[in-house]
Order: structure tokens, then sequence, then C-alpha cells
């Protein structure tokens, strides 16, 4: 797994923290819904916040998190 792989990774996985970290302020119900996408594999990087795509790698910016986890070179 590619370090930019992890990166896409980590960013789909731990958005709540994330998003405190940046102070971004998510309803209880934005994150159930976000939970909902995760744990079904089918969350993108367009389903969070605009301040967290900024990091996030390019090359996998139409992937969903389970279409990432097997990717390969």
């Amino acid at each position: 797994m590619t370090p930019q792989q992890k990166k896409a990774i980590k960013i789909l996985t731990q958005y709540e923290r994330l998003a405190n970290k940046f102070e971004l302020r998510l309803s209880s119900q934005k994150i159930a819904e976000l939970n909902l996408l995760r744990d079904s594999g089918l969350i993108k990087i367009t389903n969070l916040p605009a301040r967290l795509h900024e990091e996030f790698p390019g090359e996998f910016r139409e992937l969903t998190l389970d279409e990432i986890r097997s990717y390969e070179e």
C-alpha cells in the first residue's frame, strides 16, 4: 500500500477527528450519514467537508473507500 493510499484511507475513515482538528462543525445527522457510508465502504472525498479535500491525494478523488483499499498500481 502506497503512502498516498494510506493517507486517502486515513482521511476517509478519520473524518470526525479531522473535522474537530480543523474546527469544522458536523451535525450528528451528518456524522451518522458519513458513518453509514464509511461502514459500507462507499464513502468518497466528495462526501466530506471541503476543508478536508485539500490534503486528499488527487489520484483517488473519484474512488470509494473500498476501491482505494483494493487499488493496485
